[in-house]
């Protein structure tokens, strides 16, 4: 997970960097979350539950659908996927830096691995 979060960090340093944006907490829509990580292939995400505190204190739920990386991965090697792990980390880089949470730790409800339709993740702080 780990690796995943210093990845989405990076990432997310990134698009700030080449969209012109100065760094601020919490500075994109979770709309426009939503398309970036689609567009750059880490899957489709809903957001089932955000009450998002301007402290950074939130209860998040999403879900994950169509990621090519966990999907491959659960047919390559089934319940033994770590996949999800290093994803989760990315999303949790991402949602500190675009969406302005803090203390972000996704833990895993539902997952592709064990016959769910999607990745459900859920933060609370």
């Amino acid at each position: 997970r780990k690796l995943g979060r210093e990845a989405g960090h990076d990432a997310a340093l990134e698009i700030i960097k080449y969209s012109g944006m100065q760094i601020k907490s919490g500075w994109m829509t979770q709309n426009a979350v939503i398309a970036l990580l689609d567009f750059i292939g880490f899957g489709q995400l809903e957001f089932i539950k955000t009450d998002i505190k301007k402290d950074g204190h939130h209860h998040v739920i999403i879900h994950v659908k169509n990621n090519p990386v966990i999907e491959h991965s659960v047919q390559l090697v089934g319940k033994k996927s770590m996949a999800c792990e290093w994803f989760m980390g990315v999303y949790e880089a991402h949602g500190e830096i675009e969406l302005g949470l803090k203390n972000t730790h996704l833990v895993e409800n539902q997952c592709l691995k064990h016959g769910f339709p999607h990745c459900e993740w859920e933060t609370k702080w």
